[in-house]
């Protein structure tokens, strides 16, 4: 008769050790891994805004008309999302819609212009203000901590920077844009 071989398991005790053990890492590592996911949806949406910006300067030099980046419908921020459209006052064409789908993202827009949470592209690509001048802005966009700016010169010129890393970058509170 052949011998009867056991099969090797873990008892109990064992078990829970290894549990422990995991659920002590995972707590060591979920304030990295969080940190990690916000960075990375604040450098997402940073470039999406980067290049809404860059679509939008070129379609209004292309179809020579103005297009203007707004907020979504019945939003008044742009911390959902933001549309593109081109034309004015009434006779608006919608062009492109982004919505980042991130809730902790927040969208601070400080331009020359204060009271809008808009930017106006002219056909010849300039940023103008509702007062008609140029018009320079710096896009703040945060989460959870992770902090990105995406800045829009008069004439059009889009840089990304981060602030604390890059050493021309000024934080969200600091001095207007130039």
């Amino acid at each position: 008769m052949p011998p009867v071989s056991r099969c090797a398991g873990l008892s109990l005790a064992e078990l829970l050790a290894c549990l422990s053990i995991l659920s002590v890492l995972a707590a060591t590592a979920w304030p990295s891994f969080s940190e990690l996911l916000a960075r990375q949806a604040v450098d997402q949406a940073a470039d999406r805004l980067a290049t809404s910006l860059a679509l939008a300067r070129s379609i209004a030099m292309a179809r020579r008309v103005e297009v203007t980046l707004q907020p979504l419908a019945g939003q008044p921020e742009l911390d959902r999302g933001w549309q593109l459209v081109a034309g004015s006052g009434q006779d608006t064409t919608p062009l492109a819609v982004v919505e980042p789908a991130t809730p902790c993202l927040r969208v601070t827009l400080r331009q020359t212009g204060r009271d809008s949470h808009t930017v106006r592209f002219t056909a010849v690509g300039y940023s103008r203000s509702e007062q008609g001048g140029f018009q320079a802005v710096t896009f703040a966009l945060s989460c959870r901590g992770a902090q990105r700016q995406v800045r829009l010169g008069a004439q059009g010129r889009i840089r990304l920077c981060t602030p604390g890393r890059d050493s021309d970058c000024d934080a969200a509170d600091g001095p207007e844009p130039p």
